[in-house]
């Protein structure tokens, strides 16, 4: 059987293996990215792909650049994501 040559591959996804985000690119984002970011960041830790350290820095300079509005929203997620942790080790 002849290869089909004129198909096209499908792109394999790799997951970044830094979690590198500068001032700079953090600011374009806008609120609703940020608080995505944040909920990402907090799935990276809890796995180990991140570690508490570096996730902690991060999240302090994420939640600074937060609206009033969206840094308790962000607060209320944060004690949700603990509690069921929690709520899953014991």
């Amino acid at each position: 059987m002849a290869r089909q040559t004129n198909t096209v591959a499908k792109g394999t996804f790799h997951a970044p293996i830094r979690f590198d985000w500068t001032d700079e690119k953090l600011k374009a984002l806008s609120q609703e990215q940020l608080l995505n970011l944040l909920e990402n960041l907090d799935r990276q830790r809890a796995i180990g792909r991140i570690p508490d350290g570096m996730a902690g820095d991060i999240d302090q300079r994420i939640g600074s650049l937060l609206t009033a509005r969206n840094a308790t929203k962000r607060r209320k997620q944060l004690a949700e994501f603990l509690a069921s942790a929690a709520a899953e080790k014991g």
